[in-house]
């Protein structure tokens, strides 16, 4: 028995939905898992002739130093809020973990955003709206698109003090894109990489990040994905989980979206551990936790979760960091040095009767209206605001 979540993000509460070491990396070591996929993949020609770093990886490409390290990327979706700051509080205090957080606008606290990356953390695009009809990120425009990116961009800017040269990695709304719509607005709009396309066809062995000079190379999961070629914009694969029980094998993209739901902090632990294993004892592929903070909210799950981190942060060669932290050491084999900012100059909050929203800035006034898509810094009253 096999499942395939297409909604993702449908875990996250309502207030939050904004809220190989391997030489012949071909279809034959994939053969496992090539029954899950109707794809039938052709690479296409790609090798360090005509695909150099730092701005081309073949797919299947990966670091070949021997001591190469094992990445762990730990990542969290939506907005950042008073409601889910003491989970990430209890998660990177003390621990030697750099985290990306994807944030989308309504609820986002911008204070919170801006002490989260003053911490080291990565602060990345997951649109403006968030919206919770699919069809409208699969079928929208290139104009919609880069909006709901290039606005999220210029809200984190302007209210969070986020650089704009740091805000370079992007995850789409239920990992539902636009296919090459999407992409060419990321390619355009000078991202770095993307991480909303989930793999279960390259699973085991599990692939590296790579480029999309030569096209999209994994496994579709989620229609439509792009048939184009992006010159220097990297792909940050969903390595998709294995969960097994009685009632069959389950594979999910985000560990919220697994069934059935550990509910014990020894079954959290395995069912972590195992995923982690696979990559660990293979290549060393950079392993994903790519979750929603309220899976966490199970005291239960929540102490397995940090049982985890804490037994394999012990472990050789094992390092927690953000997404540019791997796509740079994949580039430039370090990572990148961060632009320092300032604290909040002035924590503003903001109120507002049409829509009944607040918003809290970094910002010394608020803006006259709500900040929305296509009215970013709020100098017009925002419209399609949902209701």
């Amino acid at each position: 028995m096999t499942h395939n979540n297409k909604m993702e993000g449908t875990f996250v509460l309502p207030l939050l939905l904004c809220v190989i070491f391997v030489t012949g990396f071909q279809a034959a070591a994939v053969s496992d898992y090539d029954d899950y996929s109707d794809e039938k993949i052709t690479l296409p020609a790609c090798d360090e002739t005509n695909c150099q770093l730092p701005n081309c990886s073949c797919f299947g490409d990966f670091p070949k130093n021997v001591h190469r390290p094992q990445f762990v990327m730990l990542t969290f979706d939506d907005a950042i809020t008073v409601a889910n700051i003491e989970t990430y509080n209890k998660i990177l205090n003390g621990r030697r973990i750099n985290a990306t957080f994807f944030v989308c606008h309504e609820y986002n606290d911008y204070t919170l955003t801006n002490e989260l990356y003053r911490q080291g953390h990565e602060i990345a695009i997951h649109t403006v709206s968030h919206e919770s009809n699919t069809d409208l990120w699969r079928d929208g425009s290139e104009q919609k698109w880069k909006r709901e990116a290039v606005d999220m961009r210029t809200l984190l800017n302007t209210f969070g003090g986020i650089p704009m040269q740091e805000l370079v990695g992007f995850r789409a709304p239920f990992l539902q894109t636009g296919g090459n719509t999407t992409f060419k607005v990321l390619k355009k709009e000078a991202f770095l990489y993307d991480s909303s396309m989930p793999s279960r066809a390259y699973m085991d062995p599990p692939i590296w990040p790579y480029t999309l000079d030569f096209g999209y190379s994994q496994d579709c999961q989620i229609e439509p994905c792009p048939n184009e070629n992006f010159p220097g914009l990297w792909e940050v694969p969903m390595i998709q989980y294995h969960r097994n029980s009685k009632d069959g094998d389950f594979y999910c993209s985000m560990l919220d979206a697994c069934t059935p739901q550990p509910k014990t902090a020894l079954d959290t632990k395995e069912f972590l551990m195992k995923n982690f294993k696979r990559h660990y004892d293979s290549n060393r592929a950079p392993f994903p936790v790519f979750l929603h903070e309220a899976w966490l909210r199970d005291k239960h799950r929540l102490e397995g979760f940090l049982q985890f981190f804490d037994t394999i942060l012990t472990m050789e060669g094992v390092q927690a960091v953000t997404l540019r932290q791997v796509v740079e050491y994949m580039r430039h084999r370090v990572f990148p040095v961060r632009t320092p900012i300032q604290p909040c100059p002035k924590k503003e909050v903001c109120s507002y009767k049409e829509p009944l929203r607040i918003m809290k800035t970094c910002t010394t006034g608020c803006p006259k209206y709500y900040p929305w898509v296509g009215t970013p810094l709020g100098r017009r009253p925002p419209r399609d605001f949902p209701q």
